[in-house]
């Protein structure tokens, strides 16, 4: 029994010099990483900053580790609750701190 291959009508097959011209968008996609992880690096920056100020305010320390954590939840509402670029930033930048939470855990110890 011979299996066959059935293609479309129109179908053309290129070679391998033909298939080096059929790649495109990689000059547009190192763009888009590159601004990608820009945004991404300096809402890590930014918002590292923004928890070591909060916890720099001495009633914001005090109490166990969940009550902390429960303040700190209420102050980014309260932020984010302020305007849609304020949340979109607020997200972004929780996201990230908590994605490299070994790293942020360390740089806000330190």
């Amino acid at each position: 029994m011979k299996k066959y291959m059935e293609l479309p009508a129109d179908y053309a097959v290129l070679s391998d010099d033909e298939m080096t011209y059929t790649t495109g968008g990689s000059a547009v996609g190192g763009i888009v990483t590159i601004v990608g992880v820009a945004v991404l690096a300096s809402s890590y920056v930014w918002g590292i900053s923004q928890a070591r100020d909060w916890l720099s305010v001495d009633s914001n320390r005090r109490g166990n580790p969940l009550t902390v954590m429960g303040r700190a939840m209420d102050a980014i509402g309260d932020d984010m609750s302020k305007s849609p670029s304020n949340f979109l930033r607020d997200v972004v930048s929780t996201g990230t701190v908590v994605a490299l939470a070994p790293l942020s855990a360390l740089l806000l110890i330190l």
